[in-house]
């Protein structure tokens, strides 16, 4: 039985009476009723409301964190910024929210980690994709049915035989005999009852319902939407809900369409340059790299855009073996770098498409129900209200670069997971304007034809004893 916080408060503060009243004196006063009364109120209420608490679970939602912890990033610094801008129309910024779909005892709790954030990325990209353009149908349909006629009838040869539905049905029960008995009373099902069950037929009386039927799609190129923030949240039962900011502009499209084509001819902006590298921002908090997700551009300490791509994978391995453990954590890394290529190519040339199908419907209907009853009928009805709804969605995502020059892997990290204890391998990969132009000029080498130096040849000598080396034809700083 379940009591709210009053209804524990009224019978613990009833049970403290009562036992008050068993040791008072036989014959009390008024009076000194009054001050046990007064006494227990004083001593024993917050007693009783903490034990009313208690009795309560005590458990925030992780949902509604992360929705605070966003408003928050949204009424202050960068965040505040973002969203001003995009009130006024100068860029597109939106989020969006997914649960991790297991709790943290599970071994691939760290993977299903990484895919609640594509989940929601997917989520903040098809909301940015409709934004631009999308195509609606909807149809709304209301339905009011009423013909206490119809109920149904039972045939008199119907109730002399068995209809060959029946006959079927019977000859399956016989050839499989005591089966079906045995499945009915694992489900505690009197077999003999079920097996005396009448037919029965059924007719719609009445219906008044109201139903809706939607269909949205929509499809955009999302290149140069880039994640400029992710979010986490959870409870102390391991329920974890993540989310991500995305942003989108004319400015940042331009930028990355110039990446693609200036082949690394991009200049640097000193009032951007940072006083670490980019290795050593990313090295001096590494923990950091656990909350870390998706792309985002940076600038090194000369002020060059570079943009870094972040990858994770979580190991599933649990035992003692090191081969094995070894081995998972090579397989986690090859994930986490696939992750950081996918970033890439979602970034420079990609689409994605959404569609979303949902319908409901609200009804009330009254069914008319015949039964045979030995050889007469018995006729009921039965009323019911139903509110019925349907949702169809499916968010699609596809990139697509080809020959992209200037990338490399600029570090490995292996973390273990802060409260779960996970272990997770991330894998960064950098794009730098710098190293594109280094990686076009190693492909592009040829080598050039140098024109040998004519020497006079020396006369012949007497052979003497001595020592002789090779040349010296190659210095250090070739390398």
């Amino acid at each position: 039985m379940n009591l709210t916080k009053k209804q524990t408060l009224s019978l613990v503060i009833s049970s403290l009476l009562t036992a008050n009243i068993a040791v008072a004196q036989p014959t009390p006063t008024v009076e000194s009723s009054a001050e046990v009364s007064v006494a227990l109120t004083d001593a024993d209420q917050q007693t009783a409301a903490d034990i009313a608490l208690a009795s309560q679970p005590s458990m925030e939602d992780p949902g509604l964190k992360i929705e605070a912890l966003i408003e928050q990033f949204e009424s202050q610094g960068v965040g505040s910024k973002f969203r001003a801008r995009a009130d006024r129309g100068e860029l597109y910024y939106t989020t969006a929210i997914a649960t991790v779909m297991v709790k943290p005892e599970h071994r691939d709790w760290g993977n299903f980690r990484v895919m609640a954030y594509k989940e929601a990325l997917l989520k903040a990209q098809a909301k940015y994709v409709e934004s631009l353009g999308v195509s609606i149908k909807s149809e709304a349909v209301q339905k009011l049915f009423d013909d206490q006629s119809q109920m149904p009838e039972f045939t008199a040869e119907e109730l002399r035989s068995s209809s060959k539905m029946m006959e079927i049905l019977n000859k399956a029960v016989a050839y499989a005999g005591g089966v079906l008995d045995q499945k009915l009373e694992e489900l505690g099902i009197d077999p003999s009852e079920f097996n005396a069950a009448p037919p029965e037929k059924r007719a719609l009386l009445f219906e008044r319902s109201v139903s809706e039927r939607t269909i949205a799609k929509a499809r955009q190129s999302i290149a140069g939407v880039i994640p400029v923030k992710t979010f986490e949240a959870y409870d102390d039962q391991g329920n974890h809900v993540v989310a991500v900011a995305i942003v989108a502009s004319s400015r940042f499209r331009q930028f990355v369409d110039d990446i693609i084509n200036s082949k690394g001819d991009i200049t640097a902006n000193a009032k951007k340059a940072s006083a670490l590298s980019i290795s050593e921002q990313l090295r001096s908090n590494k923990s950091a790299l656990l909350d870390e997700f998706g792309i985002r551009r940076l600038y090194d300490e000369q002020g060059y855009p570079v943009l870094v791509s972040f990858g994770q994978s979580s190991n599933p391995y649990r035992g003692s073996d090191y081969q094995t453990l070894a081995d998972n954590r090579e397989l986690s890394y090859a994930a986490a770098k696939g992750q950081s290529y996918a970033n890439l190519a979602y970034l420079f040339k990609s689409n994605a498409s959404s569609t979303n199908i949902t319908s409901q419907k609200a009804k009330r209907s009254t069914v008319g129900i015949a039964s045979k009853d030995g050889d007469g009928v018995t006729t009921t009805e039965e009323g019911s209200v139903n509110f019925i709804r349907a949702i169809d969605r499916e968010i699609t995502a596809k990139g697509n670069v080809n020959n992209l020059t200037g990338t490399k892997e600029l570090f490995r990290w292996t973390a273990k997971h802060p409260v779960h204890g996970h272990e997770i391998n991330g894998v960064v990969y950098i794009w730098h304007p710098k190293l594109e132009q280094t990686a076009r000029s190693l492909k592009n080498f040829t080598p050039e034809r140098t024109t040998a130096v004519k020497q006079t040849p020396k006369q012949p000598t007497s052979v003497t004893a001595g020592t002789s080396s090779s040349p010296d034809r190659m210095s250090a700083d070739d390398f």
